[in-house]
């Protein structure tokens, strides 16, 4: 797939993505009572509650996870060396402030939403979308960059490319993106 020449806009996904959290979710499950309810589906049943005060569980484990880490200097070199030509945002599942800690180097320069921002979670549209308004950047002109097949479908759903980066943590690469590449350095190489 051609890729570069009319994007205007590269959303990333955060966990996976750009950094690994190593989110302790057995903690976040007994603390949260889940049972057998999968994390994810509590999370986005808990937002839909407004279930602010549990949520904030998350968000503690979340915040430990990433401790005082920001992204690798090869993956904060490849976005500055992108934000000269594009547009930068992240849309993650996680809470925005663990994005903007990790993102601390290049902060002003990345827009963030995150699960505060949004009713629904990806791999529904609303926060891509809520980027692309505020961007002013159509969906074709636009690419989710993610590790997961939530990332494939809110691309997909939203009218955006997407572009999947390997991630060694998951058992398999997700079907339907438009590209597939091994890292963020190699992403940055293929736009130049």
């Amino acid at each position: 797939m051609e890729l570069g020449g009319d994007l205007k806009l590269l959303v990333f996904d955060l966990d996976g993505t750009l950094i690994h959290l190593d989110v302790d979710w057995d903690d976040v499950r007994a603390r949260l009572d889940l049972g057998t309810e999968k994390v994810g589906a509590a999370i986005q049943r808990l937002l839909l509650a407004g279930r602010h005060d549990l949520l904030a569980v998350v968000t503690e484990c979340e915040v430990a996870a990433l401790g005082d880490r920001t992204v690798a200097p090869d993956v904060a070199a490849a976005l500055e060396r992108l934000a000269t030509r594009y547009d930068l945002a992240v849309c993650t599942r996680n809470t925005r402030l663990v994005a903007e800690r990790a993102l601390a180097g290049l902060a002003g320069r990345v827009a963030v939403v995150g699960r505060e921002d949004v009713r629904r979670l990806k791999p529904d549209p609303e926060g891509v979308r809520l980027l692309l308004t505020r961007h002013g950047v159509a969906p074709a002109h636009a690419a989710l960059v993610g590790d997961t097949f939530h990332d494939v479908a809110a691309a997909h759903a939203a009218g955006m490319r997407s572009i999947v980066v390997a991630n060694e943590r998951l058992a398999f690469r997700p079907d339907g993106a438009d590209l597939y590449v091994e890292d963020l350095p190699a992403l940055d190489t293929l736009l130049t």
